[in-house]
């Protein structure tokens, strides 16, 4: 645990450093968000690898009609190479808000709309502070100095469960200094 909190900490420092500003479009797949992120990247953070941290703003009505608005913060590492175009693979971790279905028969509240209170098997969706490890696999497309397009995809494993596991698509800009 003392190790992974020190190699967070050095990378945030690190980006104190960041050679590159992010910005870019993100969609989740199950949950069918879509939205924007922004981030700093330090490349040759270690060997052939720049670490990274973003934040991510996703608005979706089937995530929830009421509150359509969540997101959270992205920390991890992605492979680098010093090629124009070039496959990449990373691994982060993130923190941020989502929706939770939880069993709601004793609130004494009409969760689902019918005009009945607390029905048996009745639900109510829960919005809270989730995390998830995420492998991510892209390319990293080199245009001159100053700009690199990435496209890139995150595998978001949930603490919530697998069912709550999803998809996210993205595609970036980055601004190199």
């Amino acid at each position: 645990m003392k190790k992974n909190i020190f190699a967070i900490l050095m990378l945030v420092s690190s980006l104190g450093h960041a050679e590159s500003l992010q910005v870019g479009a993100m969609y989740a797949e199950n949950i069918e968000g879509v939205g924007l992120y922004l981030g700093l990247e330090a490349e040759n953070f270690v060997y052939h690898a720049s670490g990274y941290i973003d934040a991510t703003l996703l608005v979706s009505n089937a995530y929830d009609a009421e509150e359509p608005f969540f997101g959270g913060a992205s920390v991890g590492l992605r492979t680098a190479f010093d090629t124009p175009l070039s496959p990449y693979l990373g691994i982060g971790v993130y923190l941020g808000q989502n929706e939770k279905e939880v069993p709601a028969s004793h609130d004494n509240i009409d969760n689902d709309g019918d005009g009945f209170k607390d029905e048996a098997g009745e639900m109510r969706a829960d919005n809270t502070l989730m995390s998830a490890v995420y492998p991510e696999l892209g390319w990293r497309i080199a245009l001159g100095d100053s700009v690199t397009v990435r496209l890139m995809g995150r595998y978001m494993v949930s603490s919530f469960g697998r069912q709550h596991d999803d998809w996210f698509y993205g595609l970036s800009l980055a601004f190199n200094q």
